[in-house]
């Protein structure tokens, strides 16, 4: 006899802890690679060829609140049936990396080390230097990442959905090509502002002309490490932590929040927080690489551990665990944000003056580079996705992300940044409903928000719905007519006065 919804969904929840499990113990170092494929093996029961037309048949005669969290759990299970066919490959590229090394003066430097020291690399002919025996390393695994493409294409195909973009529409519910419209959008609203700053930022910070720019020299002013004396993690994990309490939004909320701070080789780069079990365990992994790209990873992180630790616990699990992501994203955007508030600087790490307000002219121009790579890595994942032969893609990928960014892209990297299921999709939609937010806290509580009682009440409501309703609907509700970039322009207009 097979699998009735009401048990489907039960061992989904327990396949998605085993999943958020397996992960966080390989990004915290607690283990040296990952074996998605065991995971997804002691739970084939949810990811047999059988268990989307149960979900189906329910949902063909489901109304209401049933029929809304049988879609989420029937995009859920399918994107769980294509994962399940590529563990073994991604385990096996995970593997790789976190074998492979970098020859760097006679010496062996893992390649999850590398880009740190990258990043932290003063010195621009060396750090030019860096960057290629880094990409040169990456173009070892590019067969390896061209095969998973391949067997995604496949695993898409044989769900019956459609070709891959209209499936991966129908299933999420995500109107890729609408976002299209929006990324092309952002591209040409930005255009004139961004080129003007990144003249600016090429002749005063890395001190070449602008044709000359590399993606490398992009890590190195993300990292700002001239300004590591003010950008201490510590501080601000202490002064993030603070502003929370002040909020009534206390991070150990009824203890579910366990913050991983202990240093560990393999630990991942940059901070991460892991929804092992949403809302009763959430741990907060900060990983220090040094200065404000780490401040900013960190804030981002605890907005998805402020969401997930404040979810409730009586919904169900589609509205606690599933749904869109760019909810989540939204609020993990906002916190991140906090970096370009000059209220919170001034207060977070002491700085002020002609020193605040050039700071924030660089951090500006870096989150407005950000969204003009998610816009153009949307457009190049549509290409790619769309091409006959993907792994003849990197000519493409360097000409789209360096036209846009104005940072020359390698050609060996054209598959490093590729997520699945239209992420920067899902990422620009975060971004555009993170600004609505922001708009509605600063209008209604003033700039400095992320300190009021009263701001933090009404986001306390948003948090506990958890992802109930997805980034179109809560932009509704705050007020818009729509999800639409709009406000995100209006934001981005501020960073670059």
């Amino acid at each position: 006899m097979g699998l009735g919804v009401a048990e489907i969904r039960e061992r989904a929840e327990s396949l998605k802890e085993a999943i958020a499990l397996e992960r966080y113990e390989a990004k915290a170092g607690l283990k040296g690679r990952t074996d998605f494929a065991s995971v997804y093996e002691a739970h084939a029961l949810v990811t047999g060829q059988d268990v989307v037309p149960v979900i189906q048949r329910e949902l063909a005669r489901a109304t209401g609140e049933e029929e809304r969290r049988l879609r989420s759990l029937l995009a859920w299970v399918a994107d769980q049936q294509v994962e399940a066919s590529l563990a073994a490959a991604e385990d096996e590229y995970v593997g790789w990396e976190s074998g492979a090394g970098v020859v760097l003066d006679e010496r062996e430097v893992g390649l999850r080390q590398f880009l740190p020291a990258l990043e932290n690399e003063p010195n621009r002919p060396l750090r030019v230097k860096l960057e290629a025996l880094r990409n040169q390393r990456l173009e070892e695994a590019l067969p390896l990442q061209v095969d998973i493409l391949h067997r995604e294409r496949e695993a898409i195909a044989e769900l019956g959905f459609g070709p891959f973009v209209d499936a991966r529409e129908r299933l999420s519910g995500l109107n890729v090509h609408g976002m299209e419209r929006e990324a092309l959008r952002i591209l040409a609203a930005t255009e004139d502002a961004y080129r003007e700053h990144l003249l600016y930022q090429a002749s005063r910070r890395v001190r070449i002309q602008p044709d000359q720019l590399r993606r490398s020299d992009a890590r190195w002013l993300m990292r700002m490490g001239w300004l590591d004396d003010y950008f201490q993690l510590r501080k601000v994990l202490d002064g993030a932590l603070q502003n929370l309490a002040e909020l009534g939004l206390p991070i150990q909320q009824n203890g579910q929040v366990t913050l991983d701070l202990e240093a560990r080789r393999l630990k991942a780069r940059k901070s991460f927080s892991a929804a092992i079990r949403v809302p009763q365990r959430i741990v907060l992994v900060v990983s220090p690489s040094g200065g404000w790209s780490d401040c900013q990873s960190f804030l981002h992180e605890l907005g998805h551990t402020l969401h997930f630790a404040y979810t409730s616990e009586h919904l169900p699990f589609e509205y606690r665990a599933l749904g869109d992501t760019a909810v989540t994203e939204s609020y993990a955007v906002l916190f991140e944000l906090l970096v370009l508030e000059p209220a919170w600087v001034r207060r977070a790490v002491g700085m002020d003056g002609k020193e605040l307000e050039d700071y924030l002219n660089v951090a500006g121009f870096m989150k407005l580079y950000r969204i003009r790579w998610l816009a153009a890595m949307l457009l190049y994942e549509l290409e790619l996705h769309a091409a006959e032969r993907p792994g003849q893609m990197g000519a493409r990928y360097a000409e789209i992300m360096s036209g846009a960014t104005g940072f020359r892209f390698a050609e060996q990297t054209y598959l490093e940044d590729v997520g699945r299921g239209f992420w920067t999709a899902r990422q620009l939609r975060a971004w555009m409903l993170s600004s609505i937010l922001h708009a509605v806290l600063r209008d209604r509580y003033d700039v400095d928000w992320f300190r009021n009682p009263a701001a933090g009440s009404f986001l306390g409501e948003l948090l506990s719905w958890g992802q109930r309703d997805d980034s179109g609907q809560l932009a509704i509700q705050l007020g818009e007519e729509q999800l639409s970039a709009v406000a995100l322009l209006d934001r981005a207009a501020s960073w670059l006065p």
